[in-house]
């Protein structure tokens, strides 16, 4: 059933996608070049639904590789007691998709200065994927690759339920 949903969706903006390809350049007053104009449009309407997925995931695949990392401060063998301190999720602006940022800090419960940081980014999708549920309500995330070996490596857990105890 889904499957013909999608059929008779993409059917019906193929349609739309011919039907506006011959038209606008009528409406814009294109009488000399209204061929080559319409196709020309044709791909563009056609991929216009989609444009904002492709642009904005390409974006999310670079700011994932550009800053999901992990900060870690050189002086994080002194801290013997930690409390997390995390910001709250907020949305980026400047991209295609929207794109929310978590960040998770870890500081130093004796001094409360921070010594292990990382950011962890999330979207579900452009406007179709996102806004009318064609992703059905999945989401994309990244986090910094060594993320997990480093935090067992300074033995986070540890480090948090000494900062309970105090």
């Amino acid at each position: 059933m889904i499957g013909l949903l999608f059929l008779a969706g993409a059917a019906f903006w193929l349609t739309v996608t011919f039907m506006l390809s011959r038209r606008i350049p009528r409406w814009l007053g294109i009488t000399k070049y209204a061929k080559a104009a319409s196709v020309l449009l044709f791909p563009l309407i056609l991929l216009a639904p989609v444009a904002d997925e492709v642009i904005g995931r390409w974006q999310f695949h670079r700011l994932c590789e550009r800053e999901a990392v992990v900060n870690l401060s050189p002086d994080w063998r002194t801290v013997k007691a930690a409390r997390d301190n995390d910001p709250p999720v907020t949305e980026i602006a400047a991209y295609a998709i929207p794109i929310r940022v978590q960040g998770v800090e870890f500081v130093d419960a004796v001094s409360g200065k921070p010594f292990l940081s990382y950011k962890g980014f999330h979207t579900s999708g452009g406007l179709l994927f996102g806004r009318f549920g064609l992703g059905l309500g999945l989401s994309t995330s990244c986090w910094p690759k060594d993320k997990s070996p480093l935090l067992n490596e300074i033995g986070i857990d540890q480090l948090l339920k000494q900062g309970k105890q105090k």
